[in-house]
């Protein structure tokens, strides 16, 4: 086997398929959603408290929609991270099959190398 072929912990495909990396990094993005999400209901509980109005007063229909235009702005973050998110999954994902293209290469490299070397011997 090539120094080349070796794979140790600083490679790009040790880095890019370490556990602990990637756990940090699946954390990051629902963690700043959860971050924003509670940051904006206890801004809207508090503009609510300041304005004096419950929400509990309203008919049903009213409350529906305070509801809907509540829960619209949560939603659409999360669908934004959700794209985030996606984004860097098909990314770890190109860079895995990049790094596999490579490896099947250097493979051929060397067989080809070994059987240019049994030619040789043979003649």
């Amino acid at each position: 086997m090539s120094a080349e072929t070796k794979s140790g912990p600083d490679t790009p495909a040790a880095q890019i398929l370490d556990p602990e990396v990637e756990r940090r990094e699946r954390r990051r993005l629902p963690l700043i959603g959860l971050g924003l999400s509670v940051v904006y209901v206890a801004g809207v509980a508090v503009y609510l408290i300041v304005q004096g109005q419950n929400p509990a007063d309203l008919r049903l229909n009213e409350l529906g929609d305070f509801m809907g235009g509540l829960s619209s702005p949560l939603a659409f973050l999360w669908l934004v991270l959700g794209f985030f998110q996606q984004s860097r999954e098909i990314r770890l994902s190109n860079k895995a099959l990049h790094l596999q293209a490579q490896e099947m290469r250097r493979g051929v490299e060397e067989h080809r190398r070994l059987a240019g070397g049994t030619n040789d011997e043979e003649r």
